[in-house]
C-alpha cells in the first residue's frame, strides 16, 4: 500500500514533539512501501534493525538471536546497527528517508511518534502472519506499541513486572524491618531509610536507606503505578499533575532527598551510580538499602555477583509501597518492544525476524545469557528459574496483582517533555525553590500548553 509523505499540519506536529530541531528532511517525501508479490519475496533481502542495547559483550543478545534466525535458512539477512535509538534522531531519520527496517526501543517505547503516524501500522502483518500467535502476552504488554488502538510494535526481549520494591534482607534487618517481607508502606520505607543513613566523620553521606531518583524511580511513568492515580486523562487531552495525591506523592518521594540532605545525597549520587547495571551502582554495591526496579535486575545482579559480592538470594523483592496503602500494582507491557518505522520497504521480512525474536527459543537463550527474558504464556511453560533467585517473583507477579498497569494509560504524545519537567518539580521541592502544589501546577500548567498544541495539529 502507497504510504503518502508529511502534509505540513503533520510537520508541524512533528515539529513540536522534537523541538523543530533538524526537521527540514520531513518536507520529502516517504517512500513507498513495496509490495511485490511471491516471487520478489523470495529473493535475497537485507532487513535492518537498530539498537543500542545489549549489542556487544558478554550480554550481548543481538548476535546469537541473529545466528539463531541465519540457521532456518530464508532468503532474509538481517544488519544490526549497534546505535542507540531515541525518538529525535528518529523522526529525522525518517524525515529523511534513511531510517533502519526496525527499531528497538524500551521503557516508554516511542509514544510520540506513534501518535504522529510516524511508525508503520502492523496489525493488518500480524493477523496475516500464520506463524505468529498475539496471545502468547497479556494484553497490556501490548500497550507499549499500540496508539489509539492501532498496533504499531510487538513486545520482544527483556519484559515483565515493574516496578518491584528490591532490598538487602540483611540491611532491612539491621534497620529493625522484616529481611523477608521488606517495606509495605511508603512510612515504614521513610523510616528505614532514616535508620539506614550513615556518614563519615566529615559529614560526608556513605550509605542512604532509599534514594526516589535511582533506578526505575527516575522515570516519571513509574509513579502513577505507585501513586494510584494517573497525570494525564483517559483521552489523552487533560494533564492532571495538579491534584492533592500528586502532591502527596511527590510530598513523600523528595522526603528521601530531604532527610539525608540534599547536597549529600547529590554528592552521594555522583558517587555511586544509579543503574544495575553497573557494578559501581548504589544499589548493587549495598551503599543503598532499597531500590525501585524492574524485572531485569536479578539477572544483573548474577552477572556482578563475583564483582559485587553481592548473592542472589540475599536480595528480596515484593509489591512496591503504594499511596493507597496495601493495593498491589505493577506496570506490565512497557517493556521492550520492536517497530517498523513507515518508511520500511520490506515490512513482510523484518516481521519474520520480529516474530523470530519473540520466539520460545530467543527467551531461553536471553535467559541463559542474561537471566531475563520477554514474559510470555508459552515460556512461562517450559523455562526454570531456580537459577536466579528472585526472578520467579517478577514472573508471578501479573497473576498475584490487584491491578496490571497499561502503558496506554501513562504514555502521551508529549512524553519526552513529561519525562523533564517531573524531573524539574522534584528539584525544585528539595531545594525549597517551590512547594509540591506550586511546582505540580507549574509543569501541569506547561505541559497542557504543548498538549492542546498537539491535538490543534490533529484537528
Amino acid at each position: 500500500m502507497q504510504e503518502k509523505g508529511f502534509s505540513r499540519r503533520e510537520f508541524l506536529s512533528l515539529a513540536g514533539a522534537t523541538g523543530g530541531a533538524a526537521l527540514l528532511a520531513a518536507c520529502q517525501p516517504v517512500s513507498p512501501v513495496a509490495d511485490g508479490g511471491m516471487e520478489a519475496a523470495m529473493e535475497p533481502v537485507t532487513v535492518s534493525v537498530q539498537s543500542g542495547w545489549e549489542t556487544s559483550g558478554d550480554t550481548d543478545i543481538w548476535t546469537p538471536s541473529i545466528a539463531l534466525f541465519d540457521e532456518k535458512g530464508t532468503h532474509i539477512s538481517i544488519e544490526l546497527i549497534a546505535l542507540h535509538v531515541t525518538p529525535e534522531d528518529t523522526m529525522t531519520a525518517v524525515a529523511g528517508g534513511t531510517a533502519p527496517d526496525v527499531y528497538h526501543r524500551y521503557i516508554g517505547g516511542f509514544a510520540e511518534l506513534m501518535a504522529r503516524g510516524v511508525m508503520l501500522p502492523l496489525d493488518d502483518l500480524i493477523a496475516n502472519a500464520e506463524d505468529f500467535d498475539p496471545d502468547i502476552y497479556l494484553g497490556s504488554q501490548w500497550d507499549n506499541g499500540r496508539w489509539d488502538g492501532v498496533t504499531y510494535g510487538i513486545p520482544a526481549l527483556e519484559g515483565g513486572s515493574m516496578p518491584a520494591i528490591c532490598w538487602h534482607k540483611h540491611l532491612i534487618e539491621e534497620a529493625g524491618g522484616d529481611p523477608e517481607v521488606g517495606p509495605r508502606s511508603w512510612t515504614e520505607m521513610l523510616e528505614l531509610s532514616r535508620a539506614l543513613l550513615q556518614y563519615d566523620e566529615n559529614g560526608n553521606l556513605t550509605r542512604a536507606g532509599y534514594d526516589s531518583k535511582d533506578s526505575y524511580g527516575g522515570t516519571a511513568i513509574a509513579w502513577p503505578v505507585l501513586f494510584d492515580e494517573n497525570y494525564v486523562s483517559e483521552d489523552k487531552r487533560t494533564f492532571t499533575f495538579d491534584t492533592e495525591t500528586w502532591a502527596d506523592g511527590l510530598n513523600t518521594v523528595t522526603q528521601f532527598w530531604i532527610d539525608a540532605g540534599v547536597d549529600k545525597m547529590a554528592a552521594f549520587a555522583e558517587q555511586w551510580q544509579y543503574w544495575a547495571g553497573y557494578p559501581s551502582s548504589g544499589f548493587n554495591s549495598a551503599k543503598r538499602a532499597m531500590v525501585t526496579d524492574g524485572n531485569w535486575l536479578p539477572g544483573m545482579l548474577r552477572s556482578m555477583e563475583e564483582v559485587t559480592g553481592v548473592t542472589m538470594d540475599s536480595i528480596g523483592y515484593g509489591f512496591h509501597p503504594n499511596l493507597n496503602e496495601g493495593y498491589k500494582a505493577i506496570d506490565f507491557g512497557t517493556g521492550h518492544t520492536l517497530f517498523m518505522p513507515r518508511t520500511t520497504q520490506v515490512a513482510e521480512d523484518a516481521l519474520t525476524f520480529i516474530i523470530h525474536m519473540t520466539s520460545v527459543e530467543v527467551g531461553l537463550l536471553e535467559f541463559e545469557i542474561r537471566a531475563a527474558a520477554m514474559w510470555s504464556k508459552p515460556l512461562l511453560d517450559v523455562i526454570d528459574l531456580s537459577s536466579v533467585p528472585g526472578l520467579q517473583w517478577f514472573f508471578d507477579a501479573p497473576l498475584e496483582a490487584d491491578r496490571l498497569w497499561s502503558p496506554k494509560e501513562f504514555l502521551t504524545p508529549v512524553q519526552n517533555q513529561v519525562e523533564v519537567l517531573w524531573v524539574r518539580a522534584f528539584e525544585e521541592v528539595i531545594v525549597g525553590a517551590k512547594s509540591t502544589e506550586d511546582a505540580l501546577f507549574d509543569i501541569n500548567t506547561e505541559l497542557q500548553q504543548s498538549l492542546d498544541e498537539y491535538w490543534e495539529t490533529q484537528g
